[in-house]
């Protein structure tokens, strides 16, 4: 029971939220019902807003039920209470020893260049 309750109420708060959106689905399907039957400018000769006149006039409608939600400012929010702690913090500092590492040996570097021979080619 309390499932069922659930459920309907669910749905007619999505159903509320999402109004918009079912009445112009209702006005596409019906578009041409609404055009030769509702439609206020239907006795016109040349009907030039074939239903669009009903679409808005139901829009407005709803757009007046739905209350408008209220404005907040950051002005008017203001703090119940405030409470000025002082944090007291205790640095604790570890000295740590430079560690020595072997020297790394390999025949594929090469170290050992003699920069003072190279001259690089000039332009004549």
């Amino acid at each position: 029971m309390k499932k069922s309750i659930l459920i309907l109420l669910l749905l007619s708060f999505i159903y509320q939220n999402t109004s918009s959106f079912w009445i112009i689905t209702a006005f596409y399907i019906n578009r041409d019902y609404i055009a030769q039957n509702v439609c206020i400018n239907r006795f016109d000769a040349i009907p030039v807003c074939n239903g669009t006149c009903y679409l808005q006039q139901e829009l407005s409608a709803d757009s007046d039920k739905k209350p408008d939600l209220p404005i907040i400012k950051i002005k008017e929010a203001q703090p119940l209470f405030y409470e000025n702690i002082s944090y007291q913090t205790v640095v604790t500092s570890t000295v740590l020893s430079p560690r020595t590492y072997p020297k790394y040996h390999s025949k594929f570097i090469i170290s050992n260049l003699v920069f003072s021979l190279f001259q690089p080619p000039e332009l004549a």
